[in-house]
C-alpha cells in the first residue's frame, strides 16, 4: 500500500480541487493510504473530511512561509509518506522546497497553461513559475500532464520529457435518472422547446465570459427562444450582467451562481459552449460529455485532443462568431445533435473515466518509487 500525501490550495472549489476529490472517492484503499494537505480550508477540506480521509492545514503567514515549509516537512514525516503528490505551483515550490533529500518521491501535475497576467501581477506569476519549473527539474521524480499540448511548454523550460506522463483528467459515472432533465428545465422555467446553451466556470478573463455574451446575442439572431445558462462566479460577473443588459436579452439568461452538483444543470442543458482563452483539459467539459451533451469550443489546449475528429464541435481561437454557427447548425439538426452527444459519452467512456485516471496514476506513483530503490 502506497502512503499518499495530495497536496493542494483548496481557497475555492475549483478544477483542481474536483480533481483531487475525484482522486479521494476513486482511490481504492487497498492500493493507497490518502492524506490530504491544504493551504486554505475551504469545501474540499469538508467534502474530504465526509469521505474520512485525514485533512491537515499547513499554515502560512506569508506566501513562501518557512514556518510553513517545517510544518510540511514534519508532516511527510509524520504520516511516512511515500508519494507526495502536489497539485498547482504554490503546493510543488512548497513541497520542492519542504523535501531537503528525494525520499520520499515528489510528483506533481500540470492542470493548464499560463494564463496571461499584465504588470506586477505577469512578474510575479514569472517567478512563481519559474520557481515551480525549477522544482520540477529539480525534484519531481514525475510531472504528470492532463493534456499532451502541455509538454512542449516545460520541455523549453528545460524540464526532461522522459519524466512527463500523460494522464487525462477523468471522472467517475453521472447517476442516471431520466426524470432529471423534465425536472431540472421545469425548476428553471424553460419551455420545452428552447436550445439551452450553457457557460460553466470562473467568470474571469481567461474563460472570456464577454465573449460567451456576443455569442448569445449571434445565437439569439437565429435562434429568439434560445437560453443561456451561466453555472459560476468571479470577477467579472457584474461585467457580464451589464454586458447581457445592453444586449437586451436578460429574459434570455439564467445566473444561477457556483453549483455544487452540475448533474442537474446538464440534465437541462442540450450543449456547453467555451469561449477560453486558455484550457488544459477542464472538468466541466469532462461532465458534459458524460451526460452526453455537445461540448463546442475554441482549439486552445487541450480541447483539439479532447473533441478532435467529432464533427462540428471546435472552431478557431476568438471566432466567437463561427462557434455561434457552429451551435445553431447542430441544434437546427436533431439527428446531427444526437450523433455528437452520443460521440462525446462514447469518447469519455473510452478516455476519461476516472478508475482509467486512478490506475495510470498508481503506476506513476509506482513508477516512481522504483526509481529510488
Amino acid at each position: 500500500m502506497i502512503k499518499l500525501l495530495l497536496v493542494g490550495e483548496g481557497a475555492r472549489f475549483a478544477g483542481i480541487e474536483g480533481h483531487l476529490l475525484t482522486l479521494l472517492q476513486t482511490f481504492s484503499r487497498d492500493d493507497v493510504q490518502p492524506h490530504l494537505a491544504l493551504f486554505h480550508r475551504g469545501l474540499l477540506a469538508e467534502r474530504a473530511e465526509r469521505l474520512g480521509v485525514p485533512v491537515t492545514l499547513i499554515e502560512r503567514a506569508s506566501k513562501y512561509d518557512r514556518a510553513a515549509l517545517r510544518q510540511a516537512r514534519r508532516l511527510v514525516a509524520d504520516i511516512g509518506a511515500d508519494v507526495v503528490h502536489t497539485h498547482g505551483y504554490l503546493a510543488n515550490v512548497m513541497m520542492a522546497a519542504a523535501l531537503e533529500d528525494h525520499t520520499p518521491a515528489l510528483v506533481t501535475t500540470v492542470h493548464g497553461a499560463r494564463e496571461p497576467f499584465g504588470g506586477l501581477a505577469g512578474l510575479k506569476m514569472s517567478l512563481n513559475l519559474y520557481l515551480d519549473r525549477r522544482a520540477m527539474r529539480r525534484r519531481c521524480r514525475r510531472v504528470i500532464i492532463v493534456a499532451s499540448a502541455l509538454a512542449d511548454d516545460l520541455v523549453r523550460h528545460g524540464v526532461s520529457r522522459d519524466c512527463l506522463r500523460l494522464i487525462y483528467n477523468g471522472l467517475p459515472p453521472a447517476r442516471s435518472d431520466p426524470r432529471l432533465r423534465i425536472e431540472s428545465r421545469t425548476a428553471l422555467e424553460l419551455a420545452p422547446d428552447a436550445p439551452a446553451f450553457a457557460f460553466v466556470g470562473r467568470i474571469e478573463p481567461v474563460k472570456d465570459p464577454l465573449a460567451f455574451v456576443e455569442f448569445a446575442r449571434l445565437v439569439h439572431d437565429v435562434m429568439p427562444n434560445a437560453v443561456f445558462l451561466i453555472a459560476g462566479e468571479g470577477p467579472l460577473l457584474e461585467a457580464m450582467r451589464e454586458r447581457v443588459l445592453q444586449t437586451g436579452l436578460l429574459p434570455r439568461f439564467r445566473f444561477l451562481g457556483f453549483l455544487d452538483d452540475l448533474d442537474p444543470f446538464f440534465a437541462a442543458t442540450d450543449a456547453l459552449v467555451l469561449t477560453s482563452r486558455h484550457e488544459g483539459v477542464p472538468l466541466t467539459v469532462l461532465e458534459a460529455m458524460r451526460a452526453g451533451r455537445p461540448v463546442i469550443a475554441p482549439t486552445v489546449g487541450g480541447l483539439p485532443e479532447v473533441l478532435g475528429g467529432i464533427d462540428g464541435l471546435l472552431a478557431p481561437t476568438r471566432a466567437v462568431r463561427q462557434l455561434a454557427a457552429l451551435a445553431t447548425r447542430l441544434l437546427r439538426h436533431p439527428v446531427q445533435f444526437q450523433q455528437s452527444g452520443a460521440a462525446v459519452r462514447a469518447r469519455f467512456e473510452d478516455r476519461f473515466t476516472a478508475a482509467e485516471m486512478t490506475q495510470r496514476l498508481l503506476a506513476v506513483y509506482r513508477e516512481a518509487l522504483e526509481e529510488s530503490s
